[in-house]
């Protein structure tokens, strides 16, 4: 239940994008409708509440495990819905897969599903669902979650997960054709070597789709582990803080 590298990038992006854009996104909507006074007043408020937000995270991220349910308390009641909550709800999802705990998990992030207001993450949250669902054998379920995805920019994610379903389920066929129409939505330059290899392994010999031997497929998900767990650790350590408090985020007139 480790395929959580390709999303660990995903969030990695979203919090940096949160840091440099989540004040000026919301700041920009209210400007549209709300008079210059209100428009002042809304400002002031979005920036001090992200400020908050983004300390309460920052004590999350440095308390220990046993901590970390604390401080997921305090970002549920005081910031529900909120970027920030839906971060650690997705981190505190994938340590329940690492410990076994996928109910969980599960729970965890049906949290993000429902409550959360940032729709980029908590499509998400549906796809790292969808791939525990898949592990637990619940495919017709893992699929339906799929389809609620609604952001273009996980569509490779999202036909590699299904093909995955597929797979599992010995539907070569449709399998091969989910991970042809991913590798063909790549962005120029977007490489993705496993993708590759699943859409190889899963070719037609001639004209019959074959389904891939247990230790073929066993081989490539210890070789997937391996380099996830590699590069998902320097995600992390590359990963930059929220905002600094010292930072100045008023949005450009």
């Amino acid at each position: 239940m480790s395929e959580y590298l390709e999303e660990e990038e995903q969030l990695v992006r979203l919090k940096r994008w949160w840091d440099e854009n989540g004040t000026a996104l919301v700041i920009g909507v209210v400007a549209l409708v709300g008079s210059i006074i209100g428009w002042n007043w809304f400002a002031n408020y979005s920036e001090t509440e992200r400020h908050e937000s983004t300390r309460v995270y920052e004590a999350y991220e440095a308390a220990t495990a046993e901590e970390k349910v604390g401080q997921l308390s305090i970002l549920r009641q005081e910031f529900k819905g909120n970027a920030v909550h839906l971060f650690a709800l997705l981190d505190q999802a994938k340590n329940a897969v690492a410990e076994g705990d996928a109910a969980k998990a599960q729970t965890l992030l049906a949290e993000a599903i429902n409550e959360g207001d940032d729709e980029i993450v908590v499509d998400l949250a549906r796809i790292r669902l969808a791939k525990l669902e898949r592990e637990l054998g619940l495919a017709d379920e893992a699929l339906l979650t799929l389809d609620a995805v609604r952001n273009e920019g996980y569509r490779g994610l999202v036909l590699e997960a299904k093909g995955d379903i597929h797979s599992s389920r010995g539907e070569i066929e449709l399998a091969h054709q989910s991970y042809k129409v991913a590798v063909e939505s790549l962005r120029d330059g977007e490489t993705r070597p496993f993708l590759n290899m699943k859409l190889e392994n899963t070719a037609p010999f001639g004209d019959e789709f074959v389904t891939m031997t247990d230790t073929l497929t066993e081989a490539l998900r210890a070789a997937e582990d391996t380099l996830e767990a590699a590069e998902a650790s320097e995600a992390e350590q590359a990963e930059p803080q929220l905002v600094s408090e010292t930072e100045d985020t008023t949005p450009n007139e």
